[in-house]
């Protein structure tokens, strides 16, 4: 368990802004806003109620004119009493109200300490709390939804119904156990059906974090091609900004520039590589070195193929299953008939103009076919690696505890394969966890969250 003193720490982004936030939990909260908030009126402070006054240096200097307000437990995001302070968003004066409650016997917050105090009072459970970082950082109005349908308690419920069908096959094997030497009325054909059936709702599940992948890392696409085939080119058409240096200079990009954006709602990572050749000086071979490495890693590879330059030196580059990228078609192409249509029967193809710019609405529609994956509307979708490893544990488990039935091992050796995926599903929603978990949870939110 914790120690439950009482910490503090600003809320809101770092730079200026309108608003600014500080928020403290804890023990001290209440007797802290007496002593650094001078609101109007007198009488004991209400809960969820937003007074207005001054905030108070710890000299009794007035800071700024802003407004308080006091949620008193278990009322509050924390469970515990909660002060928040809002005051005009410059930084340095965050810093001094920040430093006003500090003086005053709270401490600084860690990273993630306020959502990991609504996790141990019970606010929130482990997969709760991991979507609130996910709402934090998503990047496209998907992403968002996805993590505030398990903030909501979609995935926490989902679990709790399959952990529900565990407990009974777990009930029915214990008492196969300790009454063995008794006449009990136990359907022995009903457990395989509805262990089964667990372990396909575990598989569905892990199904839909790949889509949880994609919107919380984004699609990685690398665009390659030769020198001068227009790579650079197409980043700034897509991106709609100048985003690449482009030159008729061979060799002009020797580096990896990335930048980001949202198609059809997946957030996309685009990467510019160096021009495929043997280089001429050592930083270009650099360069085409790390083209090679990023697009190997990449989830979708655009061969960017110039239709105004000969076909046979770029077909090289179509290995595996890029989409090819057929750029300048406002341009004479030296390319025949029988060349282009053999191009697009081999791999899926678009037809664009970098420049002018043409086809790029289906190079992107091109762009999201690849990053769709089974999709559900009736299941919540995995978000982070730790909830996959814990469900994949969980499946294999299962997958024993079938296996073993079938065979006829003793209801004592199942048992323990059912008890393993029980404890996987409860490591999810946090009801069997560590103290490591925890650290490494939420050691991934910011300060002040």
């Amino acid at each position: 368990m914790y120690d439950p003193d009482t910490i503090a720490a600003i809320a809101t982004p770092p730079g200026p802004g309108g608003i600014g936030v500080v928020r403290v939990s804890g023990p001290r909260a209440e007797a802290l806003a007496g002593h650094v908030f001078q609101r109007r009126g007198a009488g004991p402070w209400q809960t969820h109620r937003l007074y207005h006054g001054r905030i108070i240096a710890a000299d009794g200097t007035p800071i700024d004119d802003g407004l308080a307000v006091l949620m008193r437990a278990p009322r509050s995001y924390t469970g515990e009493d909660v002060l928040e302070l809002h005051c005009h968003g410059s930084p340095v004066l965050l810093q001094r109200v920040l430093q006003s409650v500090l003086g005053r016997g709270a401490r600084a917050a860690r990273a993630g300490e306020f959502t990991q105090r609504a996790f141990l009072n019970g606010k929130l459970d482990l997969a709760q709390a991991e979507a609130v970082v996910e709402l934090v950082r998503a990047r496209t109005p998907d992403a968002a939804q996805a993590a505030a349908e398990q903030l909501f308690g979609g995935l926490s419920a989902h679990l709790t119904a399959l952990r529900e069908t565990l407990v009974r096959a777990k009930a029915h094997l214990e008492a196969r156990i300790d009454f063995s030497d008794e006449e009990l009325d136990l359907d022995d054909a009903a457990l395989l059906p509805e262990l089964e059936t667990a372990r396909a709702g575990v598989a569905e599940l892990l199904r839909t974090y790949e889509r949880g992948r994609l919107l919380r890392d984004g699609l990685r696409v690398a665009i390659t091609g030769l020198p001068n085939a227009g790579k650079s080119s197409l980043l700034n058409a897509l991106l709609g900004a100048e985003r690449a240096i482009v030159t008729a200079e061979p060799g002009t990009t020797r580096d990896v520039i990335e930048a980001s954006l949202d198609i059809d709602g997946v957030p996309v990572v685009l990467y510019d590589t160096a021009g495929l050749r043997d280089g001429s000086d050592e930083a270009e071979r650099l360069g085409v070195d790390r083209a090679r490495t990023v697009a190997a890693g990449a989830d979708v590879v655009l061969v960017v193929l110039d239709t105004a330059r000969a076909l046979a030196p770029q077909r090289r580059l179509l290995v595996g299953e890029p989409l090819a990228v057929l750029n300048k078609i406002d341009l004479p192409t030296a390319w025949s008939a029988a060349e282009l249509g053999a191009i697009a029967g081999d791999h899926p193809a678009v037809r664009v103009s970098a420049t002018v710019p043409l086809g790029l609405d289906d190079l992107r529609q091109a762009i999201a076919q690849r990053a769709a994956v089974a999709w559900s509307d009736h299941l919540p979708t995995l978000t982070s690696a730790r909830q996959y490893d814990s469900l994949a544990k969980a499946e294999r488990s299962l997958a024993n505890a079938i296996d073993a039935l079938r065979r006829g091992v003793p209801p004592d050796l199942v048992a323990v394969d059912v008890q393993a995926a029980l404890e996987h599903v409860g490591a999810v929603t946090g009801i069997v966890t560590s103290e490591d978990i925890l650290d490494a949870v939420f050691r991934e939110f910011c300060i002040g969250k």
